[in-house]
């Protein structure tokens, strides 16, 4: 199966070298960053580490996910995995997600952050994380734990999903049409860790995360209320193995 990785990124160009470190599956067919406005040198590391650098000045995770999207329309993998510039332990983690892609077990997987603690995700971060978690599951009999940006989906699942959010409801909106289409969404538990380089742009910032949760909580109470083809069919949900 061709994999391609999309790293959304804006001033990350002291955590790109020791992601790229990390990556190291032979299913890798494609790496794209995508340079959502950086002030530093994002653009010019990820294309002396061989990756394809995508430009969006335009602010936003979903707007530069979009943008990733469409460069790779021309070229489609079988499956995408979107990588956060800072998540060195979800790098080492690719046949984690990509194992149920490859046995034909799920079409989106979702990795399930496992640590806690000081090492883990901060306190604000998993409330607002419970908080829509929790909403999905009354909704959707959802049994994912995490809503983490670590996650493999098959193409032309990602492409039925018609994604457009601009924002941090990104992820939401696609758990959400996910659900919603009968796509057989799993959640597989992976090795969390905190950055140690750079800075977060919302879990490290209690102020961030508040507005982080309210664009999620937003994106599901408007993805919840919507009547369209997408959300059609009842939901196959699963758990990862533990």
């Amino acid at each position: 199966m061709q994999t391609a990785i999309l790293i959304p990124a804006r001033d990350e160009a002291e955590a790109l070298p020791r992601l790229f470190a990390a990556l190291d599956d032979e299913r890798i067919s494609q790496v794209v960053v995508v340079d959502n406005g950086s002030r530093d040198a994002t653009g010019d590391i990820a294309r002396s580490a061989g990756a394809l650098v995508v430009e969006e000045p335009r602010p936003g995770y979903g707007q530069a996910c979009l943008a990733g999207i469409e460069r790779l329309r021309l070229d489609p993998p079988d499956a995408l995995v979107f990588l956060d510039a800072d998540d060195f332990a979800a790098a080492r983690q690719l046949a984690v997600i990509l194992q149920p892609l490859d046995d034909d077990e799920a079409d989106l997987v979702i990795g399930e952050r496992q640590a806690r603690g000081a090492g883990g995700v901060r306190w604000h971060a998993r409330m607002g994380n419970r908080l829509v978690l929790e909403i999905m599951r009354r909704l959707y009999g959802a049994e994912v734990r995490d809503m983490g940006p670590f996650r493999a989906i098959r193409w032309n699942t990602l492409e039925s999903l018609a994604l457009d959010d601009t924002n941090y409801g990104w992820y939401v909106q696609m758990q959400v049409r996910a659900l919603r289409a009968g796509t057989r969404v799993r959640g597989e538990p992976v090795r969390f860790e905190r950055r140690t380089v750079g800075r977060s742009k919302v879990s490290g910032s209690l102020p961030a995360s508040v507005r982080a949760g309210w664009v999620m909580l937003r994106t599901l109470v408007v993805e919840a209320a919507r009547r369209d083809p997408v959300a059609s069919r009842p939901a196959s949900v699963s758990g990862g193995r533990r």
